[in-house]
């Protein structure tokens, strides 16, 4: 929309008072677009090899259960492989809470959009749970989760070996659209930063993030996942969202040393 053409036929046409209530309505509506973005980097070289995208639904919907409640999708999430060939499980810490003492969760479940049954129940978590972030670190919102059951192997992502996609790369958002069981829904971007606590991927579309949290974020070159959607924010008519770096998650999930029951589990 070019505005200052759209200001200036206002000019003409209204009276003051309309002018200023105008007026006020861009500045807030520019407001909550935020500013706009930074210029995108030039692609980057990228030595890693070549590998396809996946095909199958790898962005899958997250469940949560908590005692007396039906199950409710929450967030989303994601497997991973390790080298030692364990599937983990992945999700934000945002999207579930174990501070509910008459509703304790249960479970938490993973399901692809268009299916029935679950991917993947689990019981038990790897490690300690990180926070909801409150700040621009990625890296303390992350949920992961202990897999004691055998998982169809075209649900789960390789960990990019990098740790993080490069400034410039081209990077795809897999999720899915709409409530309850809908269908994969795969979005592009381009890295804007890559920082050890967070990446700033630059979406190539405005769309509704809402429950895209915990969504897996693939290289568009490599194939692989480097890393997990946790926070957006508005930039002019797109949408800049923050991750935290596939290498964060893989260290700590191969670093956990205890693995309590959800059940159990209390903040």
């Amino acid at each position: 929309m070019n505005i200052k053409f759209v200001v200036r036929g206002l000019l003409l046409a209204l009276p003051v008072a309309a002018i200023i209530s105008v007026a006020f309505i861009l500045v807030t509506f520019r407001a909550q677009l935020g500013r706009p973005p930074d210029p995108t980097p030039l692609p980057p070289t990228i030595l890693a090899p070549r590998g396809e995208l996946p095909v199958g639904p790898v962005g899958l919907q997250g469940w949560a259960r908590y005692r007396g409640k039906a199950d409710s999708q929450v967030v989303h999430g994601f497997l991973i492989r390790l080298s030692d060939g364990e599937i983990v499980g992945v999700t934000p810490a945002h999207g579930f809470s174990f501070s509910d003492a008459d509703h304790p969760l249960q479970q938490i479940a993973l399901g692809a959009p268009g299916q029935t049954d679950f991917v993947v129940e689990f019981d038990r978590l790897r490690g300690q749970p990180g926070q909801p972030r409150t700040s621009g670190d990625m890296t303390v919102d992350y949920l992961l989760l202990r897999a004691d059951q055998p998982i169809d192997s075209s649900f789960v992502l390789t960990p990019d070996s990098r740790g993080a996609p490069q400034p410039g790369e081209r990077v795809s958002l897999f999720g899915c659209s709409g409530d309850g069981r809908g269908s994969q829904r795969v979005l592009e971007g381009t890295v804007q930063s890559v920082g050890d606590t967070a990446v700033w991927v630059l979406m190539d579309e405005l769309f509704n993030p809402n429950g895209m949290s915990g969504s897996p974020f693939v290289s568009q070159h490599t194939g692989q996942v480097v890393g997990m959607a946790i926070a957006v924010s508005p930039r002019g008519n797109r949408l800049l969202l923050g991750v935290h770096p596939i290498g964060s998650i893989v260290q700590l999930a191969e670093s956990a040393a205890v693995f309590p029951k959800i059940s159990e589990y209390r903040r």
